[in-house]
C-alpha cells in the first residue's frame, strides 16, 4: 500500500505563522488565509530579503521562510 506525505512549508502572513501545503497559491488566496481584502498591497519577502508585490490575480509557490506582509504607504497631508 502506498501513502501519500504533504509537506507543510511554514510562512508568516501579517506576523502570524501558517503552515502550506507545497503547491501554487494566488494572492487572493494567501489574502483570503489571513482575512485580508484584495485591496491590501500583499508583499512577499524571501528568505534573502527580496521583496516581491504579490497581486490577487498573482501565482507565486511559497518557501520556507517567507514572510507576507501588507505594505503601507504614507501620503503627505
Amino acid at each position: 500500500m502506498m501513502t501519500t506525505t504533504t509537506t507543510a512549508i511554514p510562512v508568516t502572513i501579517e506576523g502570524g505563522p501558517y503552515e502550506l501545503d507545497d503547491r501554487s497559491y494566488t494572492g487572493a488566496e494567501l489574502r483570503s488565509l489571513a482575512g485580508l481584502a484584495d485591496k491590501d498591497k500583499l508583499v512577499r519577502e524571501g528568505a534573502d530579503g527580496t521583496e516581491t508585490p504579490v497581486p490577487p490575480g498573482r501565482q507565486v509557490h511559497p518557501e520556507s521562510g517567507d514572510s507576507y506582509f501588507v505594505s503601507v504607504r504614507f501620503r503627505r497631508g
